[in-house]
C-alpha cells in the first residue's frame, strides 16, 4: 500500500511544498494536503496604515510569515522606505525580493523567530531602533508561546518597538473536526506532518472530539522543527519524531522519507 503522509500546513506554503516535492525524481510516500489553519489579509486600517505612513522612521521590519510580506506588497508602499529594512524568515526572505523588490535586512539570521533575536544582538545601539513587527490576529487559536517569547525576547532588548496587525489566522471550522478524525482513524494516512504551532492546536482539537466520540485516533505526527514540537507537546500531543533541519521543506520531506 502506498503509504499516504498528511500536511496540516496552510494554503499559504502549499505552493512551497509542491516545488520542494517537484525536485526529486522519485518519493517513497504520497502527500496530502490539508490545511487546518488559514490566513487572511486584515483591511487596511488598525495599527496598518498610521504604520504604513511612518516607513521611513523604522529601522528593522520584521516579518513573522509569508501573509507578512504580501501585506507590505499589497500596500503599494515605496520601495525606497522599506530597502535593506525587511527582515524575515528563512525562505521566506526570498519572497521578499521577489514581491517587493528590496533587499532584506540580517540575511543571515537562522530560520526562526528567535534567530532573529540573535541576529539583532549583533546589531550595535539596538536601543536607539525602532522597529515594526508585522504579525497575525488569532481566531479560534490560543497565540503560540513562539510568539509569546519573541514578544518577550524582543521587549527586553530594549528598542522602541511596533507591534502592527496586518493578517489573521484562523483554525479550521470545528464542522469539519469529525470528518478529518474518520479520515485519520481509516487506516489510509500513514502519519500527520505538522509545520506550525497552529496546526498542532487545531490537531490537537481534533483528537480530543475523536476521544469524546469513544472512536480515538492513534497516527504518528512528526514536526518541522523544535519550536513545533513544543507547541504540539503543549497542546497535549505525542511527536512520534522531530526533524533535526528546520531550515527548509525539502530538510523536512528528507527527513519524513527516512522515518516513514
Amino acid at each position: 500500500m502506498v503509504k499516504r503522509i498528511l500536511f496540516t500546513a496552510p494554503d499559504t506554503y502549499h505552493v512551497s511544498l509542491h516545488e520542494a516535492f517537484g525536485k526529486r525524481p522519485t518519493c517513497s510516500f504520497h502527500p496530502m494536503f490539508v490545511p487546518f489553519i488559514s490566513s487572511t489579509l486584515l483591511p487596511p486600517g488598525g495599527t496598518f496604515l498610521p504604520f504604513c505612513n511612518q516607513l521611513a522612521s523604522y529601522d528593522y521590519i520584521i516579518c513573522t510569515s509569508i501573509m507578512a510580506v504580501r501585506a507590505l506588497s499589497s500596500a503599494g508602499v515605496d520601495r525606497s522606505l522599506i530597502d535593506g529594512k525587511v527582515v524575515a524568515i528563512g525562505k521566506d526572505q526570498k519572497v521578499v525580493q521577489e514581491f517587493l523588490g528590496v533587499t532584506v535586512a540580517l540575511p543571515h539570521a537562522k530560520p526562526s523567530l528567535m534567530g532573529i533575536i540573535e541576529a539583532l544582538e549583533s546589531e550595535q545601539a539596538l536601543q536607539s531602533k525602532r522597529i515594526a513587527v508585522l504579525w497575525p490576529k488569532y481566531s479560534g487559536l490560543p497565540v503560540p508561546p513562539t510568539i509569546t517569547n519573541f514578544q518577550n525576547a524582543l521587549s527586553a532588548k530594549g528598542a522602541d518597538v511596533s507591534y502592527v496587525y496586518c493578517y489573521r489566522t484562523t483554525a479550521m471550522s470545528d464542522e469539519y473536526y469529525a470528518e478529518t478524525a474518520d479520515a485519520l482513524r481509516s487506516g489510509n494516512i500513514s502519519a500527520v506532518a505538522l509545520t506550525s504551532g497552529g496546526e498542532a492546536y487545531v490537531l490537537s482539537r481534533i483528537m480530543k472530539f475523536a476521544e469524546t466520540q469513544g472512536q480515538p485516533v492513534n497516527v504518528p505526527i512528526y514536526s518541522f522543527g523544535p519550536y513545533t514540537t513544543r507547541c504540539a507537546e503543549e497542546a497535549g500531543l505525542n511527536v512520534t519524531g522531530t526533524s533535526p533541519n528546520q531550515y527548509s521543506f525539502s530538510d523536512f520531506i528528507d527527513y519524513l522519507e527516512t522515518e516513514i
